[in-house]
């Protein structure tokens, strides 16, 4: 089965996440996902990262922006990795 690196793209998560944001955060997530296709492991990547996520962000709070993920970028890798990272994200302040 194919294996693929997906880079998950994520904008407009609320600041109280982070200790010292002071406004919308972003990130980016790498996961390593075997897959019958590009589209199907798009999906489980983000179904993993949702999961990931959900106990963090609790219920949203009024005023804050809609979530949103997408893909920033998908390869075909020659061999699934012998050591995978499947969690974890690299947060940004959005704008800076």
């Amino acid at each position: 089965m194919p294996v693929y690196s997906v880079i998950i793209e994520g904008a407009n998560f609320p600041p109280r996440l982070i200790d010292g944001a002071e406004g919308p955060l972003g990130f980016f997530a790498n996961r390593i996902i075997e897959r019958e296709s590009p589209a199907a492991a798009e999906a489980a990547a983000v179904e993993l990262i949702k999961a990931e996520l959900k106990p963090l962000l609790g219920q949203r709070c009024d005023g804050e922006p809609n979530p949103t993920m997408y893909l920033d970028q998908i390869s075909e890798l020659d061999r699934l990795p012998e050591e995978i990272v499947n969690s974890g994200m690299t947060w940004v302040q959005m704008g800076s």
